[in-house]
């Protein structure tokens, strides 16, 4: 009976870990066929349906490399270090380099094998149309180069940070400076005008902008997907500054494990009896909430830093706009406050997907599901206690959005239709919802495959919820309601809970409780 129950566990754990390459393989085999479904939309038009049906499978694979980077390879060394392994793996004599060749190179060679396998399927570009077999390979060659960018770039995130969740924030915060310096030093600079800044201070940020234009695998994806370039070179000078920066990190990477490192094991130990009442406390009312928001998300300490932090970015767009133009003052309108709400807006929906990533996944790997149905508490209160330290943690960029929207309430309502909300809400509860339930049953491709299904779905429920939103609409003012669209986003949002986001939770409560079984 006990061989049998063993047998059993085993197998459930593998079919666990099996299930995340599948789900990969089978999100883009539906994402390639409705590529090719909406590129004959273009059909007669100027680009031809192989271009298109190329470009949208380039842009996935951007979007999954990026995302990866701060759920997948953000993970190499931060769990042997949630874990406590790190110590025991140093005390066997296991060098650095060993480790991070089994840790961080292994995620890149399976992921690579990812890029590989597609480039059969994207073939068919070519009897589309519009494409050259060149561009294929270029476009997949600079692909790869920045995935070996990204990946080094969350490996020494993962190696300088103690935890998994700071070590994605890092990953997050450069790789979005990344996408961003182009824009803001733009605009800053032109907001500040010429004088007020030293030359070697403007010739560096110039600089640092042109690397990013070097290094930027859109604008090399641009570039080479255009209809004018149909013989690319293989080796781009984006491949080379990729590359070589890759190299560069991982280099430093290895040189630096064991500096880095060393405070995994005795930082907490070191921490003065006051300091540690002062961030932990005693446990609340809700014990999961009080556990989850101080030993998960970070607690007060970093609530306040998140709060700190984003205050800033809106001190920062005030700053611009006041440098512009003095009779605006410093609360910001227009383009401005939009930009800012929409900063805020992407923040927000990083953490939700971060969390929901992390939250019951760290259960599952710290083996501590058998502990927690030990409580006297039913798991749906539970994992509602998790939800409640997940919101409690997000009050921060909450907070920054509302600032946000008073800052110019007109300005963004006009540009905030009830279609639009309605979808951004539903995609959040969906894709967060989605991502929770993965990573019951996957290792770290939660998140990625969360966004791969949630990607092509916001195009298309865009145009189906506008639909939906006449109906209850026209309904509504027949009968004189003046709260017409209010009732119809309302209901459109009941559907999407009744018969998408219920199933789904009652799937998560019974995995939930399979693995507390069998765990």
């Amino acid at each position: 009976m006990s061989a049998t129950r063993t047998l059993f566990h085993w197998s459930l754990q593998a079919d666990a870990r099996a299930i995340g390459p599948h789900l990969v393989r089978a999100g883009f085999a539906v994402f390639m066929l409705f590529s090719i479904t909406a590129s004959f939309v273009d059909l007669f038009g100027r680009v031809g349906p192989g271009l298109r049906f190329f470009q949208s499978i380039t842009f996935l694979n951007v979007v999954l490399i990026t995302v990866s980077g701060v759920s997948y390879f953000v993970s190499a060394v931060t769990e042997e270090k949630d874990s406590g392994n790190l110590a025991l793996l140093r005390l066997a004599g296991v060098t650095p380099i060993a480790i991070i060749l089994s840790k961080s190179t292994s995620r890149i060679i399976s992921s690579m094998m990812l890029l590989i396998a597609q480039l059969p399927f994207t073939f068919l570009a070519i009897t589309l149309g519009g494409i050259t077999w060149r561009q294929i390979i270029s476009s997949y060659l600079a692909l790869a180069a920045w995935m070996v960018f990204v990946a080094n770039l969350s490996l020494i995130c993962s190696i300088r940070c103690q935890t998994a969740g700071r070590a994605a924030t890092l990953a997050v915060t450069i790789l979005a400076l990344f996408f961003t310096i182009d824009p803001i030093v733009a605009s800053g600079l032109a907001a500040i005008g010429p004088g007020w800044l030293p030359a070697w201070f403007v010739d560096s940020l110039n600089a640092l902008v042109s690397i990013q234009h070097k290094m930027s695998v859109t604008m090399q994806l641009d570039q080479i997907l255009r209809i004018s370039s149909l013989n690319p070179d293989f080796a781009s000078t984006q491949f080379f500054w990729d590359v070589g920066a890759g190299l560069t990190l991982f280099a430093t990477s290895v040189l630096m494990f064991n500096q880095w490192s060393q405070p995994a094991e005795s930082g907490m130990a070191e921490a003065s009896p006051a300091v540690r009442r002062w961030t932990i406390g005693r446990c609340w009312k809700l014990p999961m909430t009080w556990k989850e928001f101080l030993f998960f998300t970070g607690g007060w300490p970093f609530w306040g830093v998140k709060l700190l932090t984003y205050g800033m970015i809106l001190a920062a767009f005030s700053f611009v706009q006041n440098a512009a133009d003095p009779h605006l003052g410093f609360v910001l309108h227009g383009d401005r406050a939009w930009i800012c709400f929409l900063t805020y807006l992407l923040a927000f929906y990083a953490e939700v997907l971060l969390y929901s990533a992390g939250s019951i996944f760290t259960e599952v790997r710290q083996s501590t599901l058998s502990s927690l149905a030990m409580i006297p508490i039913s798991t749906v209160r539970l994992l509602s206690e998790k939800l409640m330290a997940a919101i409690l943690a997000s009050l921060p960029v909450l907070i920054a959005l509302c600032v946000a929207f008073w800052c110019d309430p007109q300005g963004i309502s006009m540009r905030l239709n009830a279609p639009l909300i309605v979808t951004m809400i539903a995609t959040v509860l969906i894709s967060s919802h989605i991502t929770v339930l993965l990573s019951l049953y996957t290792r770290w491709a939660a998140l990625p495959l969360a966004l791969l299904l949630t990607t092509p779905a916001f195009s298309c429920s865009l145009l189906l919820i506008e639909r939906t939103l006449l109906l209850p609409g026209a309904i509504a003012s027949t009968h004189h309601w003046h709260v017409s669209l209010f009732l119809a986003s309302v209901i459109n949002l009941f559907w999407v809970w009744l018969f998408v986001l219920l199933p789904i939770q009652f799937r998560i409560v019974s995995r939930w409780d399979e693995l507390s079984q069998h765990s």
